[in-house]
């Protein structure tokens, strides 16, 4: 019963802080397919992430985004065009956004003739509000506009209620014109007071910059800030802006003229200090993306017409001076049959991984790079070239996702609201020396401002370091564990490692299920990938921690009847040999 009541303590906490509204990335084919599941989702859920097929053939581009519950749970997708509910169906009210039928950008590249995908880079995002309420950003494309470099000329926003329709979602309002102008692409920030939210529009003609805020009663603004902005195009928008993960720098990345830096105040919304990074002049040189090591500290800029990966200390007294080449492309090309061609599976866009790492999507190509060690200097972060092996090719996939995990700052003029920074633990881990399996890399991706670290190995040993590597005198399955805390809250997280000569992982080695719906009335419904002869049992508590449903789940998909149960909340288990896998929650209702 006690170890029940912790379950439920940490699920509440996870609910409150754990946000993994960027736990599922949706991409897939850019061309039409007739296929039924041509779309996937790459589940970062589970360590390391799955990939598997979405019923689904929505064609994926430029603007193309998924967003998941706090638990991790995908609650919808887009593609710019229109919006999916969880079940793969066109959410009620969302069969258009960015116009819809009559606005030629949307007959050209959405109606029944077109691409069937949104063409702005970095086009769309979300900020989710209280698990039920979603605001999307997005800019309206032009493809005919009076200036080329104004193709991006409105910036709109769509609010979906993510628990209408029995948690399929619907509509309140779409299409709300926020500005009108000619625009770079759009960013989010969390404010100094842990709860609303900075949006940062550059201005492409003219060194403007304008914001907005993001709150629970509506968005405020905009208002303008007139700051030299040395990447402002006059060709056309491409390229890439982001916040830093501790928001405090922002970065506008393009394709012809380099890498700009700011501090951000996140109490008043303002940049200043800008530097520079000029983009290599030759006429192969250019590079259309950038990004921030998850603690702040480097930026990774691709160059030299996506061939090469460079990385740049912030901390240096010459920052360009800093640059270290940390990945060249290893010249594989991806052969795409239907037509004969050969993609380059070179660098393109960036995105953060939950799990600590950099992501970079391989072109136009079945693959996505990985940079295992992005807080290292130099080589060391570990670029691996085609890491993960994706079932379609992707071009464009470039979804955006703020840094949700950013709590307030604590103590400052603006932390006014009473939202602390409550830590949560995560880590994960790595055998880095094959030759040596016993030795293992440990990486805190805690969030929420820790200020100290307590880990526990299982062999009797501990240590107090952030990223500790540990070396097991032998081998075995042995329970680490990682607090963390600081002078408002503690927390921790453990998981079972296996070492040996066979290498590390998780035990037991289980693909993540989903379970549906949440709310549920009458009946449960259980997802799992193919096992390979594993056979997991699902276990249903009461909160008086009683057994309420057991059984033994096949491939694929499982149906529990719960009529039967009372209504309230519940909390399950998924075990295999007995060992608990993975929990969550849900809610009976009495199906009205």
């Amino acid at each position: 019963m006690k170890k029940l009541l912790t379950i439920l303590l940490c699920l509440t906490h996870s609910a409150l802080f754990g946000q993994k509204y960027d736990y599922i990335w949706m991409s897939g084919a850019y061309i039409s397919s007739d296929s039924s599941s041509s779309d996937f989702a790459i589940d970062f859920v589970t360590t390391p992430p799955s990939v598997y097929l979405i019923d689904d053939s929505l064609t994926m581009g430029h603007s193309s985004i998924a967003i998941s519950d706090y638990e991790g749970f995908l609650q919808f997708y887009t593609n710019g065009c229109i919006i999916r509910s969880k079940n793969n169906t066109t959410m009620d009210g969302a069969d258009f956004i960015n116009l819809g039928p009559g606005d030629p950008s949307w007959d050209i590249y959405c109606g029944l003739n077109g691409y069937n995908f949104y063409p702005v880079f970095q086009g769309i995002f979300v900020l989710p509000f209280d698990n039920s309420i979603s605001e999307i950003f997005h800019l309206q494309f032009d493809p005919f506009p009076e200036l080329y470099y104004c193709q991006n000329n409105v910036f709109l926003t769509t609010r979906v209620n993510t628990n209408a329709n029995q948690g399929l979602g619907e509509v309140i309002f779409q299409d709300s014109v926020l500005v009108q102008g000619c625009f770079q692409t759009a960013c989010a920030n969390r404010h100094a007071n842990g709860r609303d939210w900075w949006i940062l529009l550059p201005d492409n003609f003219s060194n403007r910059f304008y914001r907005f805020l993001s709150t629970p009663d509506g968005i405020q603004g905009p208002w303008v800030q007139e700051i030299e902005n040395p990447t402002v195009d006059t060709v056309y928008v491409w390229g890439w802006n982001e916040f830093s993960p501790d928001g405090t720098l922002l970065q506008i990345s393009d394709i012809f003229n380099g890498t700009a830096i700011y501090d951000f105040d996140r109490c008043t919304g303002l940049l200043s200090n800008l530097r520079y990074i000029p983009a290599e002049t030759d006429l192969v040189g250019y590079g259309y993306t950038a990004t921030f090591s998850p603690d702040s500290r480097f930026i990774y800029v691709v160059s030299s017409s996506s061939r090469k990966m460079e990385q740049y200390d912030l901390h240096a007294s010459d920052i360009i001076d800093s640059r270290t080449t940390v990945a060249i492309w290893d010249g594989f090309y991806d052969f795409f049959h239907p037509n004969g061609l050969l993609f380059e599976a070179s660098f393109s866009f960036f995105q953060h991984g939950p799990d600590g790492k950099l992501y970079n999507w391989a072109g136009g190509t079945r693959f996505m790079h990985s940079m295992d060690f992005p807080n290292r200097k130099g080589v060391s972060c570990n670029v691996r070239q085609r890491a993960i092996s994706l079932p379609y090719y992707t071009f464009g996939a470039n979804a955006y996702y703020p840094h949700y995990r950013l709590g307030p700052i604590d103590g400052s003029s603006c932390d006014t609201l009473g939202i602390d920074n409550l830590p949560v633990a995560l880590f994960r881990y790595d055998l880095e020396d094959t030759l040596n399996p016993q030795q293992v890399t440990f990486t805190d991706v805690s969030s929420y401002e820790p200020t100290s670290w307590h880990w526990t190995f299982g062999d009797g040993q501990t240590s107090q370091d952030t990223n500790p590597v540990h070396t097991y005198a032998q081998g075995g399955v042995y329970e680490v564990c990682l607090e963390v805390s600081n002078a408002f809250a503690a927390d921790t997280f453990c998981r079972q490692v296996q070492v040996g000569a066979t290498g590390v992982h998780t035990l037991p080695a289980l693909p993540h299920a989903r379970v549906w719906p949440n709310p549920f009335s009458s009946t449960l419904n259980i997802q799992l990938p193919a096992l390979v002869g594993v056979s997991p049992e699902f276990v249903l508590y009461d909160l008086y921690g009683r057994v309420v449903k057991a059984a033994r789940l096949t491939d694929f998909d499982n149906q529990i009847p719960a009529q039967d149960l009372p209504s309230g909340l519940y909390v399950w288990q998924l075990r295999w040999n007995g060992e608990v896998t993975q929990t969550g929650k849900v809610v009976k209702n009495d199906g009205r």
